[in-house]
């Protein structure tokens, strides 16, 4: 995936302000949250597809909670697409980079499950993507900590 950067997410319309409400993001994160726990569960009975896709959905929705955060969400087609290229825009810098590529991996891989052919997920990439999930789920709640102390310190 060729980075782009938010002007350039801005500028096609992938993107657009949105006054977030705390609760929203709240509740991405809750959902990240469960569903990296599921994704963990789901390993034991080595449902490695299942696996996959729920954690690849836990760090859909903890990048969906980076977005809010920044007053932002995505726009249109391909949203999945948009949360990855914001995350790797805006906070390239907080994440390995080997966590952002399992994350676009990931997204391949279940786009081609969901929309064209089952994919056969094996047992390495289904645990490897829920060690990578834990990751960016984890460093997104540090994230969000500090990005919310930082406004209560401005306000």
């Amino acid at each position: 995936m060729k980075k782009v950067d938010l002007s350039e997410l801005l500028h096609k319309g992938r993107v657009e302000k949105f006054q977030s409400d705390p609760n929203q993001i709240r509740n991405q994160v809750e959902i990240a949250k469960n569903d990296l726990a599921s994704a963990k569960k789901i390993l034991g009975i080595e449902e490695w597809g299942v696996a996959h896709n729920v954690a690849y959905n836990a760090m859909l929705q903890a990048g969906v909670a980076l977005m809010f955060s920044k007053g932002y969400r995505p726009k249109g087609q391909e949203h999945h697409v948009t949360v990855i290229e914001f995350v790797q825009a805006v906070y390239s810098a907080k994440f390995q980079p080997e966590v952002l590529q399992a994350f676009e991996k990931a997204r391949k891989r279940r786009n081609d499950a969901v929309y064209d052919t089952p994919s056969v997920i094996s047992s390495s990439q289904a645990q490897n993507l829920v060690k990578y999930a834990d990751t960016f789920v984890s460093k997104t709640l540090e994230i969000l900590g500090s990005d919310s102390s930082k406004k209560k310190s401005t306000t």
